[in-house]
C-alpha cells in the first residue's frame, strides 16, 4: 500500500521540476490531463468542471450556477448538513455552532428539511420557486448518516417535478470514500451538479464543482467564478495520480477494507453498553455512543492507536486513509474498546 502514497509524491516531484504554480487563466498540461481523467469518472457524458481549492469554494460555485441557471433565489438544505464555513456555504450548513455568530450576514433564502424525509421535502411551500436542493448522499459531520431506501430517488423526483437542480455535496463522501467513486452511486441517482474536495488532491488543497454542461456553462469564464490558484499544476498532478491509483484497484480495496473495519468494530464494541450503533460505507464510518463523545475520543488519542474525528455530541467518526492495513484496523478497534472500558471504569470510580 505504500506504493499508492509514493505514487502521489513522485507525481508531485515531477511536476515541481516542470512547473509548480500558474494562474488559473493560463493553460497547463497538468490541468488538461487531470480534467481528462476526472471527466472519465463523472456521471455525465457531457460535463464541465470548475476547479478550486476547498470544499466550501466548490459549494459557493454550485450556488452561483443554480442561481444563474434557474433565475431563482431560494435553496433547500438538510438538517444536520455541513457544506462549509464561507458565507454562502455556511448559510446551507445547519449546525448553529457555525451559524450563530453570523446570523445577520447569512443568506436568508434557505429552507432546512429533515434528512431522509422525502415527505417533508414535498411539503415545502412553493417548491417551484427554489433553485436547488443541496444534499450530502451520506452526511459527514452530521454523523455519517446514511439515507433510507429510496430517499435520494425521491429527492431526484421532487427536483425533476419542480425544475430544481439537485446538488450532491460529495466533498467528504466522494472520490472513493464510500467504496464507489461517488456516494450517490449507491442509491441509483444522477445529480445535476456535484462538489468534490478533500482527498481529490491526495493531500494537496483542491476542489471541483462539476455538472451537466448545460448548467455549468451559464457562468462566464473568469468573471463570475475564478481562483488564482484553483487547478494549479501541483494539485492537478496529484489529482491525476489519485485517480489512477483508484482505478488501479484501490477503489475496490476501500470497499473491502471498509467492511473489515465495520465488522471489527461491530465485533469488538457493537454490543458495548456505551455504544448505540456502528454504521458506515466504505471507509466512511461512525460509532454512535450513548454518552458524549469527548472523553472517549480523548482517551483513544491519549491511549494511542487511533486519531478519530467526531460528529455532533455523541458520535465518533472514523475516516482512515485508503491505504489502511488490516493490522491498523484491528488496532483502531482495540483503541475504541479500550477507551470505552476506561470510561466505564472511570464512571464506577466516580460513583464509588
Amino acid at each position: 500500500m505504500a506504493t499508492a502514497t509514493g505514487g502521489v509524491l513522485e507525481a508531485l516531484e515531477r511536476q515541481f521540476m516542470e512547473m509548480d504554480i500558474a494562474h488559473a487563466s493560463l493553460y497547463t498540461p497538468a490541468r488538461a490531463q487531470f480534467l481528462r481523467e476526472f471527466s472519465s469518472i463523472l456521471p455525465w457524458k457531457s460535463s464541465m468542471t470548475y476547479l478550486g481549492n476547498s470544499g466550501t469554494e466548490a459549494v459557493e460555485a454550485a450556488m452561483k450556477v443554480a442561481f444563474k441557471y434557474t433565475k431563482r433565489r431560494k435553496f433547500i438544505a438538510m438538517e444536520r448538513s455541513y457544506h462549509g464555513k464561507t458565507m454562502g456555504s455556511v448559510s446551507l450548513t445547519h449546525s448553529q455552532k457555525y451559524r450563530k455568530s453570523f446570523s445577520g450576514l447569512l443568506y436568508p433564502e434557505v429552507t432546512f428539511v429533515p434528512f431522509g424525509d422525502a415527505e417533508a421535502l414535498r411539503r415545502v411551500p412553493d417548491l417551484d420557486s427554489y433553485a436547488a436542493v443541496f444534499v450530502e448522499p451520506v452526511q459527514g459531520e452530521g454523523g455519517v448518516n446514511i439515507p433510507p431506501g429510496e430517499y435520494l430517488k425521491e429527492v431526484r423526483e421532487v427536483c425533476d417535478d419542480n425544475g430544481i437542480l439537485m446538488v450532491t455535496d460529495e466533498v467528504q463522501s466522494g472520490m472513493g470514500r464510500t467504496g464507489k467513486w461517488w456516494a450517490h452511486q449507491h442509491f441509483g441517482i444522477v445529480p445535476d451538479i456535484l462538489t468534490a474536495g478533500k482527498g481529490i488532491g491526495g493531500g494537496i488543497p483542491m476542489s471541483a464543482t462539476s455538472g451537466r454542461k448545460e448548467f455549468m456553462e451559464v457562468l462566464e469564464v473568469g468573471g463570475e467564478q475564478s481562483s488564482t490558484t484553483g487547478g494549479n499544476p501541483l494539485a492537478c498532478a496529484a489529482g491525476t495520480e489519485v485517480i489512477r491509483q483508484l482505478k488501479g484497484g484501490l477503489l475496490e480495496r476501500v470497499d473491502s477494507i471498509g467492511r473489515v473495519l465495520r465488522d471489527s468494530l461491530t465485533e469488538t464494541v457493537g454490543d458495548h453498553r456505551l455504544v448505540k450503533e456502528v454504521r458506515g460505507m466504505g471507509l466512511m464510518n461512525a460509532v454512535e455512543l450513548r454518552i458524549r463523545f469527548l472523553p472517549v475520543l480523548m482517551s483513544m488519542i491519549d491511549g494511542g492507536g487511533a486519531i478519530p474525528l467526531y460528529s455532533g455530541i455523541n458520535t465518533i467518526r472514523l475516516l482512515p486513509p485508503y491505504v489502511i492495513t488490516r493490522e491498523s484496523v484491528e488496532i483502531a478497534a482495540s483503541a475504541m474498546e479500550g477507551a470505552l472500558e476506561r470510561q466505564v471504569a472511570s464512571a464506577r470510580e466516580g460513583g464509588a
